[in-house]
């Protein structure tokens, strides 16, 4: 097994497991909101789309070129002008699992020569594509811990930006 493949089958595992415990969510705790700064379950797993389609663009970008340069985006914007709570649950929930087993696919098809290939997220370093693959299911697994463990917005645990050349990156400097 390779990274690759490990995290196509965890993603495709996720999403299995996780589709009907966010199915069972009432539309109406989905779209609650419990201050105007937190987001909604339905924000948050929106911010998942968002993540994925971002995702999905660098994991086919990287494989054209050794470095595609900078490529980010503004989180909170693209929830909000994507409006996640005015959309039924149902079917965010339902777009979010068969884009991410699309994703799955993709990632289990990545040329391994251009696992080094690098993009510019905004951190100290470029990253690296396996970083990206890897970091992406840990960003996924986060949000879902938050909207299916129930913990009030006050109290849910804060996203740690892994840095790139950390350990587990290919491209990490050792001594």
């Amino acid at each position: 097994m390779t990274v690759k493949t490990d995290v196509a089958s965890s993603i495709r595992e996720t999403v299995i497991a996780v589709r009907p415990a966010l199915l069972a969510i009432p539309e109406s705790r989905a779209r609650e909101k419990t201050s105007s700064s937190a987001w909604s379950f339905e924000e948050i797993l929106g911010h998942l789309v968002d993540s994925a389609a971002n995702n999905h663009q660098r994991i086919v970008r990287m494989q054209e070129t050794q470095n595609i340069g900078r490529f980010t985006y503004t989180q909170q914007h693209w929830v909000d002008v994507q409006r996640y709570n005015a959309e039924p649950w149902r079917d965010l929930v339902e777009f979010w699992c068969s884009y991410n087993l699309h994703i799955a696919h993709v990632i289990a098809g990545v040329d391994p020569e251009a696992l080094r290939n690098l993009c510019d997220m905004g951190y100290a370093h470029p990253a690296s594509l396996e970083f990206v693959i890897e970091d992406y299911l840990r960003h996924v697994r986060h949000h879902l811990d938050q909207i299916l463990a129930e913990v009030p917005p006050g109290k849910r645990t804060a996203w740690v930006r892994r840095e790139p050349h950390g350990p587990g990156d290919p491209l990490r400097k050792t001594a």
